[in-house]
C-alpha cells in the first residue's frame, strides 16, 4: 500500500472512533505487525487490518447496516439478532468500499475478528489472536494467551476462543456457533 494512503487511513480511522478506542486500535496493529513477522506473513497487511478492524465499531446500527448491505456482504441469522457482532461486516464493508481495499486476506481479517472462522487464513488467525492480546487488554488469562501465541499461532486461536466461549458461558451469554465452530476446527489443528 502507498504510504501516503495508509496514513489517510489512519488519520480517519482516528477521526471515527473515541480515544479508547483508537488506543485499542493501535495496540491491535502493532501486535498484529508482531505477529504476522513471528510467523512469517505480510507486516503490512497486517497493520492495514488491525487499524480497519474496529472503524466501525462505534456507528450506530443504522449505519453499520447500510454498509454492510451496500458491500453485499451477508450475516448469518444469528448475527442479524446480535447488533455487537456487526462491526466486523461493517468495517469489512467500509475498507472495501470507501477505501478500494481489495485484498480478500485483509477483508476476512477485518470480518473474522471477533468470532473467527473454522478455515481462517493466518491473516486472520494474526488480526483475531491480536485484537485480544493487544498491550492495553488486562483480563485474567491474557497474559497466557500471549504466552500460547508466541509459541504458536494456532494455539493461540484455539486460547482465545476457549477464554471467551467460558467468558460467555460463566456470564449465561449467547455463543454464537461459529466461534464453536473455530474452537472445534483449531482444537483438531494444533
Amino acid at each position: 500500500m502507498v504510504p501516503q494512503k495508509f496514513l489517510e487511513i489512519q488519520r480517519w480511522v482516528a477521526g471515527q472512533v473515541s480515544p479508547y478506542r483508537l488506543k485499542h486500535i493501535q495496540g491491535v496493529a502493532q501486535t498484529a505487525v508482531r505477529l504476522a513477522k513471528r510467523y512469517g506473513l505480510p507486516e503490512e497487511k497486517a497493520r492495514l487490518a488491525g487499524w480497519l478492524h474496529d472503524c466501525a465499531k462505534e456507528r450506530t446500527r443504522a449505519e453499520m447496516e447500510r454498509w454492510i448491505r451496500k458491500a453485499g456482504f451477508r450475516m448469518d441469522p444469528v448475527e442479524e439478532k446480535m447488533p455487537a457482532l456487526w462491526h466486523p461486516h461493517a468495517g469489512a464493508a467500509m475498507a472495501l468500499l470507501k477505501w478500494r481495499i481489495k485484498d480478500k486476506s485483509i477483508l476476512e481479517a477485518i470480518r473474522c475478528h471477533t468470532l473467527g472462522s473454522p478455515k481462517m487464513d493466518p491473516l486472520a488467525q494474526v488480526v483475531f489472536v491480536a485484537d485480544f492480546i493487544e498491550p492495553s487488554r488486562h483480563f485474567n488469562g491474557v497474559n497466557q494467551v500471549r504466552a500460547t501465541a508466541r509459541q504458536s499461532l494456532k494455539k493461540g486461536v484455539l486460547a482465545k476462543a476457549s477464554i471467551t466461549i467460558r467468558f460467555l458461558f460463566e456470564k449465561r451469554m449467547k455463543i454464537h456457533p461459529r466461534l464453536l465452530e473455530t474452537w472445534n476446527q483449531f482444537l483438531l489443528e494444533h
